[in-house]
């Protein structure tokens, strides 16, 4: 059995995270998206875990799909630790597991599992590098990079028909709604 793991705040969701869920849950029998969260709602964090969840969840109902809260720590370790508890609370038995992280330069949940690799000692940890170089959007004969902080930035200087080009249709309307 293959699961797949990724860390991320999805703040808010875009068609890049998206993309990544699809090919996850082609790829693996489970996935596990654990939503990395602060205690504060700002301009980088203005969707809760909740809205976040429900976003995704109306989005993917199939059940190998298992979304979880990671509430961000100032200790490394007990946040390796929350990813570890999410982890032996739904898949004891399997080992074989799929970390989907980014430039591993600089993905700091890459950099910090691996730092305390030791602790999933009982799994089989494949790092999967996701490119990041080719999600672009082109609007206005300008190329913009995927991302949420280029999809909160549109909301936030109310250019709602780039944002619009960040997110699947339906998400988008949601999101809209919710006043970012």
């Amino acid at each position: 059995m293959k699961i797949w793991l990724f860390i991320g705040r999805f703040n808010p969701p875009h068609i890049g995270h998206l993309k990544i869920i699809d090919k996850a849950l082609k790829e693996n029998d489970k996935v596990l998206l654990l939503i990395w969260t602060t205690p504060e709602r700002n301009w980088d964090n203005p969707l809760s875990f909740v809205q976040i969840k429900n976003l995704l969840t109306k989005k993917y109902p199939e059940n190998k799909l298992y979304i979880e809260e990671l509430k961000d720590d100032k200790s490394d370790l007990v946040w390796i630790y929350n990813i570890y508890k999410n982890l032996y609370k739904l898949w004891l038995k399997d080992k074989n597991l799929n970390i989907y992280c980014g430039d591993k330069a600089n993905d700091t949940a890459y950099l910090t599992i691996k730092k305390y690799e030791h602790i999933f000692s009982e799994y089989h940890i494949n790092y999967i590098e996701i490119e990041r170089e080719n999600h672009f959007i082109s609007y206005n004969w300008i190329k913009y990079s995927v991302s949420a902080t280029n999809l909160r930035k549109a909301l936030r200087e109310k250019n709602i028909d780039l944002a619009e080009q960040f997110c699947d249709k339906d998400m988008f309307k949601e999101i809209k709604n919710l006043k970012i």
